[in-house]
């Protein structure tokens, strides 16, 4: 069955606003039924003993959406007594959905805390993980962009004055280990996100996004419950309330509900933190989300309950975040604006060890295919943006094409192009937008080779199953240009491949 891959329709703008509109209620309500604004007798409750709910709350959200979308199908698998369960592939995700479940549990618990108002709390968890973005791009060889610092340095002046009003404020030690433990676990998860994910091959980032998920759902249904099993003290206690005497409290729908919130602005806020820009453009766009969605809902709270839940600095501080996603939005201004000639051209290639066989093929497919497309749009023309290249890992410069891969292409009745292998250089690297390969061993030699080309490189066929045709005669390389054929139409119809 062919896995279901989340579509990439919503711009990063889009997303921060769908996570905008999630996180204000999903704040303000864990911040009034702590407060116990929900109950009766106005009693507050322990955010350990909320907890539970919301969490499970967050697990019924997960489901909904990825049986709903069908994404689980974008995960690997275990077997568990006999049955394939979907869940991560590999460490990196595994341990991401970790340190998620990590996140989740302290941002809901950020928010409980009796003296501690929902802007501040955004602040000591905003302010963390921005300071961190620079640092990791710089570790992972991201180059950093000048809208990008520039933004940096408005959001984090802007946290600097509203965090200037609360100097000296005591947080208490329960809350500063909860704030630790949430930076730490951004600290992983970013880095794990980095490494691994956030690139332009959409198929991987996406099995990352649901992996983390999966693990995340599987972290957060069983150690809180072990901790509230074997944890003693008044907090563990607290947390054992939540699985028991919170059922029969009346609250336990909001407490739900708060967790289905969780769960669909998680879904806009990982999407923001994939995007395959730099962590200091990606970062600073989600946290100023948060932080203006949780001044949004300090002022809610003020008006409907007639209390103080936010100061005029905060305000302040919130007009210093518009500015900053005004910055970041520069980029898109600046395109908007110049000139049709002035686009950059776009180069594509199609890589394989010798150049004579597969890469050619995919190259001459792909230059038929996308004049066949304008053709059919009455443009007869080849676009002068659009470049398709192909070259090899080991290839020996100026050989052609193999008499076998000509003729298999002579079967799929594609015009055939002069062709002389060429090896693949810095150069090219340097010039290129994406890179096809034939398998994961050749993607992994390239990044091993030219490590910067990390996020250009792609595998052709994302189950690595193109066959190697050489020494087995023509049939075998008419079976390759077949298969060739039918992935490359793929990348054309969802525009990996843009022909205009």
């Amino acid at each position: 069955m062919e896995k279901a891959t989340p579509k990439q329709k919503l711009s990063i703008w889009a997303l921060a606003l769908g996570y905008f509109a999630f996180y204000v209620p999903y704040s303000g309500m864990t911040k009034i039924l702590s407060k116990g604004l929900f109950s009766d007798t106005a009693t507050s409750i322990s955010g350990f003993t909320l907890l539970p709910m919301v969490l499970i709350g967050t697990v019924l959200g997960f489901s909904i959406i990825l049986i709903l979308t069908g994404w689980w199908k974008q995960a690997g698998t275990v077997k568990i007594l006999g049955i394939n369960i979907p869940f991560a592939s590999n460490k990196y995700t595994f341990f991401s959905g970790i340190a998620t479940a990590v996140i989740i549990a302290t941002t809901t618990l950020a928010y409980s805390f009796t003296g501690i108002s929902i802007v501040f709390a955004a602040l000591l968890m905003r302010g963390g993980v921005l300071i961190m973005a620079p640092f990791i791009d710089k570790v992972y060889g991201r180059k950093i962009h000048w809208y990008s610092w520039l933004a940096f340095g408005l959001t984090l002046f802007s946290l600097l004055i509203v965090f200037s009003e609360k100097v000296g404020y005591n947080i208490g030690l329960i809350a500063g280990i909860n704030i630790a433990a949430y930076l730490s676990g951004y600290f992983f998860r970013l880095q794990f996100m980095t490494y691994t994910a956030k690139s332009n091959d959409t198929s991987n980032t996406y099995r990352y996004f649901v992996e983390e998920m999966l693990s995340a759902m599987a972290a957060i249904l069983c150690i809180p419950m072990l901790l509230a099993i074997i944890g003693q003290g008044e907090f563990m206690l607290s947390l054992r309330s939540g699985y028991t005497s919170f059922l029969s409290s009346g609250l336990l729908i909001p407490a739900l509900l708060i967790g289905l919130l969780y769960a669909g602005l998680y879904i806009f806020g990982s999407r923001i933190y994939l995007n395959n820009r730099e962590n200091t453009f990606c970062i600073p766009i989600n946290r100023c989300a948060s932080l203006l969605a949780g001044v949004t809902a300090a002022v809610i709270l003020s008006v409907v309950f007639e209390g103080t839940f936010y100061t005029n600095t905060q305000l302040i501080g919130a007009l210093l975040l518009l500015m900053a996603i005004g910055v970041l939005s520069a980029p898109k201004v600046i395109k908007f604006v110049r000139k049709e000639s002035e686009i950059k051209q776009r180069v594509y290639m199609f890589i394989c060890p010798g150049n004579t066989g597969r890469s050619p093929m995919a190259q001459t497919i792909c230059m038929n295919k996308m004049m066949s497309r304008l053709q059919s749009k009455g443009e007869f023309t080849s676009p002068t943006n659009i470049k398709i290249l192909s070259a090899g890992i080991t290839a020996e410069e100026g050989v052609s094409m193999s008499e076998d891969a000509r003729s298999a292409l002579e079967h799929l009745q594609m015009k055939i192009i002069p062709h002389s292998s060429h090896k693949l250089s810095q150069q090219d690297i340097s010039i290129v937008d994406k890179i096809w390969c034939m398998s994961s061993a050749h993607k992994q030699s390239i990044l091993d080779k030219f490590p910067e080309a990390l996020g250009k490189v792609y595998c052709l066929d994302v189950k690595d199953q193109i066959p190697v045709p050489h020494g087995r005669g023509v049939r075998a390389y008419i079976e390759c240009a077949l298969k060739l054929e039918k992935l490359i139409d793929g990348l054309i119809n969802t525009k990996e491949i843009e022909l205009s």
